[in-house]
C-alpha cells in the first residue's frame, strides 16, 4: 500500500496557501495570514481577527468585502505570533485604524496585545474587542440558556 503523508509543520501555510489559491478574487496570501485582496476604501477601519490553525485556518473564511480585512493565522492549536498578527494588521490597515477581534484565550490575549501596542506605537490607532465562542462549557448563569452545560 502507497501512502502520501505531508510534513505536519507544514499545515497551515499549505492550507491557507490552498485556501488563497482558491479564493484569489476575494483574499491575497501576506506573511503570516490573509488580507482582503478587493479594494479598501481610504479611511475605512481594518477588522483584524485571527487565531489557531487547529480546526484549518478558519479565520481567513471570514476574510472579505463587508466582513474582515484581515486574518493572522496562527500554527495548529497555536496563537498567531505577536509578528504575524502585526504584519496582517500593516498590510490590512487602509489608513482609518485597526480593530483587533480574536478569541479570549491566553496567548491570543498576549501575542494580540503585544501587535496592538507596537501598532499604536507607530500612529496606527488599534483597539480591541475580546470574544467568547465557547458556549458549550460556560456555566448556566452566563449561556443566556436554560439548558444544562457541562460544569453547571
Amino acid at each position: 500500500m502507497t501512502q502520501i503523508f505531508d510534513n505536519p509543520a507544514d499545515f497551515a501555510d499549505e492550507a491557507l496557501d490552498g485556501f488563497v489559491a482558491a479564493n484569489r478574487g476575494y483574499v491575497a496570501r501576506v506573511d503570516g495570514g490573509v488580507v482582503r485582496s478587493t479594494e479598501v476604501p481610504a479611511g475605512q477601519v481594518a477588522l483584524v481577527i485571527g487565531g489557531g490553525s487547529g480546526h484549518y485556518p478558519a479565520f481567513a473564511g471570514l476574510v472579505g468585502p463587508g466582513l474582515a480585512a484581515g486574518s493572522a493565522c496562527g500554527n495548529m492549536f497555536a496563537s498567531p505570533a505577536a509578528g504575524q498578527v502585526y504584519r496582517v494588521a500593516k498590510a490590512a490597515h487602509a489608513g482609518g485604524g485597526v480593530l483587533l477581534s480574536y478569541g479570549n484565550y491566553a496567548g491570543d490575549v498576549l501575542h494580540f496585545g503585544q501587535a496592538q501596542l507596537r501598532l499604536n506605537a507607530e500612529g496606527i490607532e488599534t483597539r480591541t474587542v475580546l470574544v467568547t465562542d465557547d458556549i458549550a462549557s460556560a456555566r448556566r448563569s452566563r449561556s443566556g440558556s436554560a439548558a444544562a452545560s457541562p460544569g453547571t
